[in-house]
């Protein structure tokens, strides 16, 4: 309390005075006193709400704020109208929000704000403001809110309506502008994730106060609109025709991230009138038509399987899938609506079948979404997992019920699983800027820093690793009864768990605390012995946190005892100590080798010992089941990883298994595998000497592989791996079709590809070709292309006019599009070329707050992958150190740069543990003999 009120007090009581003057206080005095008194303790309390409702209207939407809100808010409707024409900066909107109060004491605070022209947040423009019918003079605008006093609100029913304008641009908002430069034409669409409704029109942003909306936009007569719900059957003329009126109906109850519309000259493909459409820009209608059957396919089965396994009809009145050029994500779930990406569908290149599976795989991830996410949607961004995690796992077991993925168990589709989802999750565990999958979001404006491969990978994998601990049945039991509870509601972790306890009548919560909030994963050994009889005498499991933070996790697993000459052993093993001995296997057979995750039913670093790792590695190539090769390769990457073994005995060994390997995604895998060993973890002169033989070898493949697939994987390696004249001749011959790879098609995108090679490799004819692709391919994906590739020139002008691109500062002032920026960054730090880009780093790191802050999730993580990632020195080790040690980051930017960094230490490790230490020569032919 104010030292004011303090003395006020002790004149009241005549503590202030002696004894003569305490007998002269007159009742006028007194009572002069007692009104000071009255007077501050009033503006004590005004000052201390006056905090206490400032942490509620600070920028974003803190996690206070929303609680308060939510306590407060129910009943809520929003009716939004817009008006779009082509070419314009900004929209103007008109808005009537209805919402319920609780209590009417406190203001009611709406979320609006606007971007300047740096990109900075500033208030958004707003007029005629009403509140239950009477117009708003004295409402604040601060910090991205707009704050309306108590007294012009009741309890019970209210209503606000207000008019207001947004920015629409081709970057860098979230009403984005597309230019169709093949026919002219132009799109305009919406991404609110995770809270950039707001951004777009005044409203309550956050996933709990969810609404119902009604939308009506008006657009020029020859654009189509799509939007949650169905629209009316005839749009209004309105401008004597030139512009028309549609207007949607209200749409269930959900959040504003999930809210959209897409308007332009849209061609629709309409399977029924059932409601399943596929939309897409009239220059690729074509192209639409002929993937189209394939996509119905898809959407209609995966809806039946989704359907019926979650015991649950799908929840909105219809399904739009909406083809965006451009568009930042694959995809993206809006309620009834989903939009995505027009390459991820409509490919751009001659797909192999694992292409066609990433798809499915895509279509599937935003189809559960309307689901978990949509109907079910969280409480708040630290829960992401609850929709993302659930979409992947869903995706994969959709696929593993539907024909022609189907198969024994769906062990191909699970096989693809592992595959895709595990070594991104253990990747990104291993480091020190990892997570737990629970990753506590304070305000929402920083939100987009919980998308990433904790929650995408690393939380469907425990998914699976539950219906193995709770078995099929319960988990479908427990999924049904979660969408049941909280239909068109929203919901929380801690509210899946419980209902899996109640189905499964098993105790969860530690597990769940283990695995849901601890950061981090075990890594997991074996010990084992035999006797002089042949028979295992001892064998041990162990755990260990790889973070090194003295973790502990429940597991539950699938051990494998391998032989040569019979069956192997599976032994099912729990434990949540240190280590545990398994007595199940005592006495068996002794095995050649063990496997510790047979069946990927555990999460963890699964490491093969030193007597099974020896084993593996002589007989790899003759495993006949295609899903643990799959996994034994994974070990023995891991091992490199870990710098227990040598980088160049894994590339020998790759190299030598290729050639008989049929399996499509572990072909794949492989070569991934092998170029990023060659690439970052061995020395210039090491690449020199094995470079010939790579290149060899993908060239014999591209040409004369069995299948198809497998030849379109082999040029695509080629192309990347072509460092030396004769690979670069090779690559210059199927650019101009003087080679063909039988059935290898060389498509627009792939010749665009094979330019990009070779200017980042400096090719004499690189400039001459770069201008004789500009010339043959004009398209508007040629002219995105053309400013894609040409990052890749190595020259110290390119670099700087780039990074003024991607920072802003260009001197024309051009906003680049996102896409074309984040396609570029690859190219921008071409592996060859770190020492160029070795000056940027340090200015990449330091635009970290800005690329948060104006860019979509996972922009930050794709722009500290290529520039941190782009480098393989100690040098920029020790860059990027003191910057973190010179640098107060935020914690979530300092978690991502720590996540990127641990691969450029494990380069620097490795390459010093593993520096050859004879001639390279030498080297070479031992290599060479392997092979």
């Amino acid at each position: 309390m104010p030292r004011i009120t303090f003395n006020l007090r002790h004149v009241l009581s005549g503590a202030e005075y002696s004894d003569n003057e305490r007998t002269g206080l007159k009742p006028m005095n007194r009572l002069i006193a007692l009104s000071l008194i009255v007077f501050q303790l009033g503006a004590t309390m005004m000052a201390n709400a006056e905090v206490k409702n400032q942490e509620l209207w600070d920028e974003g939407v803190s996690r206070e704020l929303a609680r308060h809100r939510a306590a407060n808010i129910s009943d809520l409707h929003y009716r939004l109208s817009f008006d779009l024409a082509p070419g314009v900066t900004r929209i103007k909107g008109r808005e009537e929000i209805g919402l319920r109060l609780k209590d009417a004491t406190d203001p009611v605070i709406l979320d609006f704000r606007d971007l300047d022209d740096q990109g900075r947040v500033v208030e958004g423009a707003i007029s005629k403001v009403t509140v239950n019918g009477s117009a708003v003079n004295d409402l604040r605008q601060t910090g991205g809110h707009i704050i309306l006093p108590a007294r012009h609100f009741k309890s019970g029913e209210n209503t606000i309506t207000m008019n207001f304008e947004t920015g629409v641009a081709t970057a860098n908002r979230p009403v984005i502008r597309y230019q169709d430069r093949d026919d002219g034409s132009e799109y305009i669409y919406t991404l609110f994730v995770p809270m950039d409704a707001s951004l777009a029109f005044p409203c309550f942003d956050q996933p709990d106060l969810k609404a119902r909306f009604t939308l009506d936009i008006t657009v020029p007569r020859d654009w189509a609109v799509i939007s949650n719900a169905r629209h009316s059957d005839e749009a209004i003329r309105v401008n004597d025709g030139a512009f028309l009126r549609w207007i949607f109906d209200e749409t269930p109850p959900i959040s504003t991230y999930l809210f959209a519309f897409a308007a332009g000259p849209f061609k629709q493909i309409r399977s029924d009138p059932n409601g399943l459409r596929l939309l897409v820009r009239q220059s690729k209608l074509q192209r639409a038509k002929e993937e189209w059957p394939e996509v119905e396919r898809l959407t209609r089965e995966g809806m039946k399987h989704m359907t019926e396994f979650f015991n649950q009809p799908f929840p909105f009145k219809k399904y739009d899938q909406v083809l965006i050029p451009g568009f930042a994500y694959g995809g993206m779930e809006h309620a009834g609506a989903t939009f995505l990406r027009e390459d991820s569908v409509l490919f751009r290149t001659v797909p192999t079948k694992a292409d066609k599976l990433n798809r499915a795989s895509l279509i599937l991830h935003e189809l559960a979404h309307q689901w978990f996410g949509d109907l079910v949607t969280m409480k708040w961004f630290d829960d992401l997992w609850l929709k993302e995690g659930f979409a992947n796992f869903m995706a994969s077991h959709a696929m593993a019920a539907m024909e022609p993925y189907r198969d024994r168990e769906g062990a191909a589709i699970w096989k693809r699983f592992y595959q895709t989802h595990k070594p991104p999750a253990y990747a990104i565990d291993s480091t020190k800027g990892t997570t737990p999958i629970y990753q506590e979001v304070r305000n929402l404006k920083d939100a987009k820093s919980a998308y990433g491969a904790i929650v995408y990978q690393k939380a469907p994998s425990l998914l699976r690793a539950l219906t193995f601990v709770i078995g099929e049945e319960n988990f479908r039991d427990g999924v049904r009864l979660f969408l049941k509870e909280h239909a068109y509601a929203n919901a929380e972790w801690s509210d899946l768990i419980g209902v899996f306890e109640r189905v499964s009548k098993q105790k969860l919560q530690s597990w769940a605390d283990a695995w849901v909030k601890r950061r981090g994963a075990p890594r997991i050994d074996v010990e084992w012995s035999c006797d002089a009889r042949g028979l295992i005498d001892s064998f041990e499991i162990r755990q260990r946190d790889v973070l090194d933070e003295g973790g502990l996790w429940p597991i539950k697993t699938r051990l494998s005892l391998a032989y040569d000459d019979a069956e192997s052993q599976r032994i099912t093993a729990s434990f949540d100590g240190e280590r545990a001995t398994i007595s199940d296997a005592a006495g068996k057979k002794c095995p050649a080798y063990v496997f510790a995750n047979d069946g990927d039913f555990g999460y963890g670093i699964f490491m093969l010992d030193a007597k099974s790792r020896a084993a593996v590695m002589s007989r790899i190539g003759g495993i006949g089941d295609p899903f643990l090769r799959a996994m034994l390769w994974g070990a023995l990457w891991d091992a490199v990883r870990e710098a227990e073994l040598n980088p160049r005995d894994y590339i020998a060994l790759v190299l030598k298994a290729l050639p008989n390997e049929a399996d499509l995604e572990l072909t794949q895998n492989l070569l991934d595998r092998a170029t990023r060993a060659f690439e970052r973890y061995l020395s210039t002169a090491e690449q020199n000497a094995i470079a010939p033989r790579i290149e060899s070898l993908f060239f014999d493949r591209m040409m004369n592989a069995d299948e198809v697939d497998l030849r379109i994987i082999y040029f695509r390696a080629f192309r990347s791996a072509a460092t030396t004249p004769r690979a670069r001749g090779q690559l210059k011959d199927l650019l101009s079709g003087k080679t063909r790879a039988p059935g290898v098609e060389i498509k627009p995108l792939d010749r665009w590809r094979i330019v990009a090679a070779l200017l980042a490799r400096q090719d004499a004819e690189a400039e001459s070709l770069l201008d004789a692709e500009r010339k043959r391919d004009a398209s508007d994906d040629g002219r995105k292309q053309a400013y894609v590739i040409e990052a890749a020139r190595a020259d110290t002008e390119t670099k700087r006019r780039y990074f003024n691109d991607y920072v802003g500062v260009s001197p024309n002032g051009r906003a680049v599009p996102e896409d074309w920026v984040e396609g570029s960054l690859g190219a921008f730090n071409s592996p060859n070329q770190a020492p160029l880009t070795l000056p940027y780093l340090k200015p990449a790191l330091e635009a970290l707050p800005q690329v948060k802050r104006e860019r979509k999730i996972f922009f930050t993580l794709a722009w500290l992958n290529a520039f941190i990632g782009g480098q393989q020195s100690r040098q920029a080790l020790d860059q990027v150190q003191e910057f973190l040690r010179a640098n107060r980051l935020d914690r979530d930017l300092e978690l991502k740069v720590l996540e990127v960094t641990d691969e450029l230490e494990r380069t620097v490790r490795i390459r010093v543990k593993f520096a050859a230490p004879k001639k390279i020569e030498d080297r070479r032919s031992r290599i060479e003999d392997r092979g």
